[in-house]
């Protein structure tokens, strides 16, 4: 069952949109002086955005004091375990500085133990200055990225990974288990250049967008059988303005399937009061 698919799992629950294709998320956020205290409240955070309507719960992976959790696949595991329904994602995950076994293998066990509700967003990692910390070259994140993600997609499939790249090398390796979704779990691509738009559509993965991205030349490369995918991050969603703009950001991505992540701190009033604006919009 693909990720659209066990979307639509909410049915019986009051989804805040109803419109087919569309789906609303919530993306937590925290400096990382609250990170702590926003892991102990994740998995009730959890169950309010699925009592909400909420289509989906996305994790960012941030190493700094930008905000997000340092470690995303374990937050989402801790989220995942405490629903039944909402779909958990990484909202990105910062792909250059993991081992792609590793990862693969995590996002597939995450994947069984949530029923397969778990999705993987990855990126080139926003926080350059990290990369030194790791001991790698910030230089070389777009290959690492590239050879990476070649290696995890190829991990979900059947068979031992072969891969013999600059950056990762692996013999025989197979990952266990398999993912639960067929062909793995769906996977986001974080992109701003329309080089970066127009490789994502050539991969087939949906593509996540800053607000002041425009999507056509991911939507203009796109050859696959399968819809676009296109996500927004609504940073400002918590207020009037953030939330009457989800109407234009629908509209620039025409025809494709589409979510809006929209940003939070927590388990708070202000997320129900968000739900309801928004309900009244996406309907």
């Amino acid at each position: 069952m693909g990720g659209r698919e066990r979307a639509s799992s909410i049915a019986g629950r009051d989804r805040i949109s109803d419109v087919p294709g569309v789906r609303i998320g919530v993306r937590i956020v925290a400096s990382a002086g609250e990170a702590a205290a926003r892991l102990g409240e994740l998995p009730d955070v959890a169950r309010q955005a699925e009592s909400l309507g909420f289509d989906l719960l996305v994790v960012p992976e941030r190493l700094s004091a930008e905000g997000g959790a340092p470690a995303a696949l374990p937050a989402c595991a801790a989220a995942a375990a405490a629903t039944e329904r909402i779909r958990v994602a990484t909202g990105l995950l910062a792909l250059p500085l993991h081992h792609p076994l590793r990862v693969a293998e995590d996002a597939a066990t995450l994947d069984a133990l949530s029923g397969g509700r778990f999705e993987l967003g990855v990126g080139l990692g926003a926080e350059v200055e990290a990369f030194a910390g790791f001991g790698l070259d910030a230089r070389e994140r777009a290959a690492r990225f590239e050879e990476a993600l070649a290696v995890v997609r190829r991990a979900w499939r059947e068979g031992p990974v072969g891969f013999e790249g600059r950056h990762f090398r692996c013999t025989d390796v197979e990952v266990h288990p398999k993912p639960v979704q067929a062909g793995g779990p769906p996977l986001w691509l974080g992109a701003r250049s329309g080089d970066a738009l127009a490789r994502a559509a050539a991969l087939g993965v949906g593509v996540v967008l800053e607000t002041d991205t425009d999507p056509a030349p991911y939507l203009a490369a796109w050859r696959s059988e399968a819809p676009p995918r296109v996500a927004f991050l609504l940073e400002s969603g918590s207020n009037a303005a953030g939330v009457a703009a989800l109407g234009a950001r629908l509209a620039r991505a025409r025809g494709a399937e589409t979510d809006v992540w929209l940003a939070a701190t927590g388990a708070t009033p202000g997320l129900a009061a968000l739900a309801e604006r928004l309900r009244a919009l996406a309907r």
